[in-house]
């Protein structure tokens, strides 16, 4: 079936019900397994809101200070007349050519090679936005449901809670740790336009502007690229997730998602009817952009199920598993690293017991580089206080965004408390020439709704009245991750109000 989208929005309003619809009518034909073909969707993308839009977004990212291979950064257009910007962008998409990307490397953690990030220009940038905007409620209504990478309203913890509940109800105990080689370097531009077709995206005018996207040329490297989509770009993240969403299909098309004839009334009873009375292999599937992990119930399967997924990576979407980063684990012997976390099954009094750990050297690794930004306040001349409360606030932001991230491990607190006391006294003593004491974390005037409550101290430098503290790194606790609800969408009203 097509789906001619004739109406052009004329502004925001209208452009949020026509995404909402184009997500609906995706939806509701993926769960019915027809298949339905969106056209005229070039239209769409070029449509002042949608270009607004994408503009407003790129503005209230801190890369849009970062210039491409023109030098250009937001700045550059928002100084520009309104009408003028609007017909540039438009006329870059109606013949669309992208110009050289900025090859930048940053460093792994822990590694001694970097990782190269692709930065294009500005003018790019919107373009990819305008795309990335129309094309995410086509494919949001098809993905699996336990991808939680870069999609709106998931975040890692729900893919970790998935696991948990999967150990817990399903018994599930041998799981296959899977790596893919050099994935964003090695995807497959053939391959890409072809999954993006089997979305239903079927306006040839926008899958040749994805088509030059990706085959943008490197500055000081490459004229045309011929695999793989540069790290950094902003689409780049969704057609990730487009590409690896068949290899998700794929494999759990033979159990998770497979429909019986005869109906049960819940889908868990589906599920233990397979398990219980038929020859298929117990396979869960959780994936989190290119990481993922499959979960059966015996290690014969778990080969057998690795192998399946070696041959459809290498056959169907060209790329390579990593054979030694690759493991088949027994969460109740050994722990499974994912997503930064430790997850292992303890037997405690005769019961088993699921325990997520922050992952060790992960975990030192952060711990010392935030060892370094608290040593390095001192650094700062005394006069200058304003650049001293500047980098405190920056500090917490980095301390509060690992708390944040690591409450979703049961033994969060045993992890800090290695580094509490050394990261709280390289604070202090960093303070200390400014006129920094000790005061009460209830106490200060920073991060109140973090502090209350706590009558630990923390190192804190009076300026204007206040006390401004750097805040403690054993205010880490455990929240227990809540697995995703699959009705919260930001592209339908009873979604986002689930989600609120």
């Amino acid at each position: 079936m097509g789906t001619k989208l004739n109406k052009v929005p004329t502004n925001e309003r209208e452009l949020n019900e026509l995404l909402q619809s184009m997500f609906s009518t995706a939806k509701n034909h993926y769960d019915e397994r027809t298949q339905c073909n969106f056209t005229g969707i070039l239209e769409i993308i070029a449509s002042e809101p949608n270009i607004v839009s994408a503009i407003h977004k790129l503005k209230a990212n801190k890369g849009s200070k970062t210039a491409g291979v023109d030098n250009k950064i937001i700045n550059d257009y928002l100084t520009k007349g309104y009408d003028e910007v609007i017909e540039e962008v438009r006329s870059s998409l109606y013949s669309y050519q992208p110009q050289k990307v900025r090859r930048v490397f940053i460093p792994k953690p822990g590694k001694s090679e970097k990782r190269p990030l692709g930065i294009p220009t500005i003018i790019d940038r919107i373009i990819q936005e305008c795309v990335r905007n129309v094309l995410e409620p086509i494919a949001e209504a098809q993905f699996f449901e336990h991808s939680y990478g870069f999609r709106p309203m998931r975040s890692a913890d729900m893919a970790i809670a998935r696991i948990k509940r999967i150990n817990w109800t399903s018994k599930c105990y041998w799981v296959v740790e899977g790596d893919i080689k050099g994935f964003f370097d090695n995807i497959d531009h053939n391959v890409m336009i072809k999954s993006l077709w089997n979305l239903g995206i079927r306006d040839k005018r926008v899958l040749s502007i994805i088509k030059q996207m990706l085959k943008a040329g490197v500055m000081g490297e490459c004229e045309r690229s011929e695999l793989g989509t540069p790290q950094g770009g902003i689409i780049s993240p969704l057609l990730a997730n487009i590409y690896l969403n068949r290899f998700d299909q794929f494999m759990v098309g033979d159990f998770e998602r497979k429909r019986l004839r005869k109906k049960h009334t819940t889908r868990q009873g589906e599920l233990s009817a397979m398990r219980k009375h038929s020859g298929l292999k117990t396979c869960y599937l959780v994936r989190y952009a290119d990481d993922w992990v499959i979960l059966t119930d015996s290690k014969e399967d778990a080969e057998r199920l690795k192998y399946k997924a070696k041959r459809y990576l290498k056959d169907t979407l060209k790329l390579d598993l990593s054979e030694e980063k690759t493991l088949i684990t027994n969460v109740c012997s050994k722990s499974v690293s994912f997503l930064g976390v430790e997850i292992k099954i303890y037997n405690k009094n005769g019961e088993l017991v699921n325990r997520v750990s922050p992952n060790k050297d992960r975990f030192a690794r952060k711990m010392q580089a935030l060892s370094r930004e608290l040593f390095y306040l001192r650094k700062i001349p005394t006069w200058d206080t304003d650049r001293l409360i500047q980098n405190i606030i920056r500090v917490n932001a980095i301390m509060i965004g690992l708390i944040r991230y690591y409450s979703m491990c049961d033994q969060i607190s045993v992890a800090v408390r290695k580094y509490a006391w050394i990261l709280k006294y390289t604070a202090y003593k960093s303070l200390k020439r400014f006129g920094g004491q000790w005061v009460r974390a209830n106490q200060v005037s920073n991060l109140i709704g973090l502090h209350y409550g706590h009558k630990a101290h923390i190192p804190a430098i009076k300026y204007k009245g206040m006390y401004i503290g750097v805040t403690d790194i054993n205010f880490a606790k455990w929240v227990n991750p809540i697995g995703k609800n699959q009705a919260e969408t930001p592209y339908t009203p009873e979604g986002r109000e689930l989600y609120n």
